[in-house]
C-alpha cells in the first residue's frame, strides 16, 4: 500500500488554498460576484411576482366556473356527454 507524504501533501494544501484566496480576492471575480448577488435577488423578486400573479389568475377563475363561456375553450368530450345515468363504471 502506498503512504502519503505528510509533508508534500501539507505543501500543496498549502498551495491550493493560496491559489484559491488569490481567485476570490481577484477584483473581476468579486464585481461579478456582487452582479450576480444582485441579479438573484432580481430573480427573486421577480419569481414572487410571477407566484402571487399565478396565484390571482387562479382564484379569478373559480369565480368564472358559474360563467359557462368561460369554459367554451375545452368542451366536454361526448363519450361523457352520452353516459347513460346509473351506470356503475
Amino acid at each position: 500500500m502506498a503512504r502519503i507524504n505528510i509533508n508534500e501533501f501539507s505543501a500543496q494544501a498549502g498551495g491550493l488554498a493560496s491559489r484559491a484566496n488569490q481567485v476570490r480576492t481577484d477584483p473581476a471575480v468579486v464585481k461579478a460576484a456582487q452582479d450576480a448577488w444582485v441579479d438573484l435577488k432580481d430573480a427573486r423578486s421577480s419569481c414572487v411576482v410571477l407566484a402571487r400573479e399565478a396565484n390571482a389568475a387562479w382564484q379569478r377563475t373559480r369565480t368564472s366556473e358559474a360563467n359557462p363561456t368561460a369554459y367554451q375553450a375545452y368542451p366536454a368530450p361526448n363519450h361523457i356527454q352520452d353516459r347513460p345515468t346509473g351506470v356503475a363504471s
